[in-house]
């Protein structure tokens, strides 16, 4: 945009000073959620591990929705689709539900002000999850909730959300809300 570019080519001056020279680049992340299986809470298959949970609802989708009375949103709104198996039974298949899906956008913005032939200064602006967007973990890793469906937490993803991928070594605990910087560059 701005003096020989496609929007605003023959601005002048002012208007092409602050408008005019603008780059603007994002990175869009999206990953599918992982596949998880519900657990009983009970070990029925020769007492040697908890056993999958009976799936006695064959429509139940793992799906992030509001629950009256619990905080944050949760994937089952109860566990009245499962049933503990029966004796020597590991119940229903494995990984039969999926997580909710992770997406992220980070957006950067960056002008250059041309102050002399020699000098110019490189203006910086970049948004970091620009859409605060929240992304909810899998039932197994959030910090409440549980997939076993004796639980009192089973089916919650409350409260801490997802570190993105890159950043897990540096937030471990979920990804930040929106983070937006601000930097300037003398170039000589």
């Amino acid at each position: 945009m701005g003096r020989g570019k496609r929007f605003l080519s023959s601005s002048h001056g002012v208007v092409n000073h602050l408008l005019g020279g603008w780059t603007i680049n994002g990175i869009y992340t999206f990953m599918t959620g992982e596949p998880f299986s519900v657990r009983s809470g009970a070990s029925t298959a020769n007492n040697s591990h908890q056993s999958r949970a009976l799936v006695v609802d064959p429509t139940i989708r793992a799906q992030l929705q509001q629950v009256s009375g619990v905080i944050g949103p949760s994937l089952f709104p109860n566990s009245t689709a499962f049933a503990i198996p029966p004796p020597g039974s590991n119940g229903s298949g494995r990984n039969l539900f999926v997580a909710p899906s992770y997406w992220n956008l980070d957006l950067g913005f960056i002008k250059m002000f041309q102050i002399t032939e020699r000098f110019k200064l490189q203006f910086r602006a970049e948004m970091f999850n620009a859409l605060n967007h929240p992304n909810f973990d899998n039932l197994r890793d959030a910090s409440v909730g549980s997939p076993s469906i004796l639980s009192t937490d089973f089916g919650k993803t409350c409260c801490v959300t997802v570190a993105p991928v890159g950043a897990q070594s540096v937030l471990p605990v979920g990804e930040s809300p929106r983070v937006i910087q601000f930097a300037l560059k003398l170039q000589f």
